[in-house]
């Protein structure tokens, strides 16, 4: 693989247009912070599409007075369907430029964040770019530091590694790296490698940021994750919260049903075999297999408890197999992405 190299804009090279998405819900004050920042950026975007979802018309109101501050550049867009994923589409549908951002609304960029997105792009070979978080509490608190490698990872056998977040500030100087996936609240893409975000994935529809990034890969373009374009993220959705408590449908189900559908879809006939071996028999900590129940159990206790939702989780996962096998059919039926 080639080496990567970091283009600088206003050195020569011409600058790609760029759409930021917001997809919003009932964060206004996020919101404003977000807005604010963007209003800040070294390398102005083509157009900044805040999509509001539902009823949540707060959400809109709280964007309408940066239309001025932003030149112009600012478009609502409202999803009547809620969640990231419609909001995503929504927004995508309407974007302009060669470049499509994601960031999340309780995220706030650094003032080079479209610049140094937009650099990597100079580079024909470059389908999508990422970058880290740093998450801290409402009040400000930084979250503890942590080591974990390797990052953006999807693994031969089928698992996702992440460790996105909360990286040393040391690691900022390492050179950008080619990795498998991203995630939305610091990511962007060339606007002909995605043709859409996976609607049939269940809410919160985790993972359809995978599913964007295995599009830009099957174009042959690569992914990057550049570790010096940290965002500050103020995360407040307990989805992504550890433990059993909670909706455990939307925190557990769900997100085995989404994996085992990426994973149909997207994996070849030598991977297929791993990759289903690995799903139904091995798991995760949080929605296990036979051979990581019994750690699982010891962890959690609640033998019924833990035994039924076990149960749950082959169901969900073998709903998600099966349609991801749909999805990778029809796809090679019209000449789609998957092989």
């Amino acid at each position: 693989m080639p080496p990567i190299r970091l283009a600088v804009i206003g050195s020569g090279h011409q600058a790609m247009t760029a759409s930021v998405l917001i997809a919003s819900y009932r964060r206004p004050r996020q919101l404003a912070a977000c807005l604010e920042a963007l209003a800040r950026q070294q390398a102005a975007p083509e157009e900044i599409i805040v999509i509001w979802q539902g009823d949540d018309a707060a959400t809109a109101r709280a964007a309408e007075p940066f239309t001025s501050q932003l030149g112009g550049r600012l478009i609502l867009c409202h999803s009547p369907e809620v969640g990231v994923v419609p909001a995503e589409n929504q927004g995508l549908r309407r974007a302009r430029g060669e470049v499509v951002l994601l960031i999340d609304d309780d995220a706030v960029p650094e003032p080079f964040w479209i610049e140094r997105h937009l650099s990597h792009y100079q580079a024909p070979q470059v389908g999508a770019v990422g970058g880290p978080c740093r998450n801290r509490t409402l009040a400000g608190q930084a979250f503890p530091v942590r080591h974990q490698l390797p990052v953006s990872r999807l693994t031969w056998y089928g698992r996702v590694l992440g460790n996105t977040y909360d990286l040393p500030d040391a690691w900022r100087a390492w050179p950008p790296q080619p990795v498998q996936h991203l995630v939305g609240n610091n990511m962007s893409f060339r606007r002909s490698a995605v043709a859409g975000f996976e609607t049939h994935l269940r809410p919160y529809w985790q993972n359809f940021e995978l599913d964007a990034c295995l599009q830009v890969q099957a174009r042959g373009l690569q992914v990057i994750f550049d570790f010096a374009n940290c965002v500050t993220h103020y995360p407040t959705n307990t989805a992504f919260s550890g433990g059993r408590s909670g909706d455990l449908e939307l925190k557990i189900l769900n997100p085995a049903f989404n994996h085992a559908l990426i994973l149909a879809k997207w994996s070849s006939g030598l991977q297929r075999a791993p990759r289903f071996l690995y799903a139904f028999l091995v798991g995760t900590g949080a929605a296990p297999g036979p051979l990581l129940l019994p750690l699982t159990l010891r962890r959690h206790g609640q033998f019924r408890r833990e035994w039924r939702l076990a149960s749950q989780v082959w169901r969900s996962r073998w709903q998600g197999w099966r349609l991801g096998q749909s999805l990778r059919r029809a796809a090679r039926g019209s000449s789609g992405e998957p092989r």
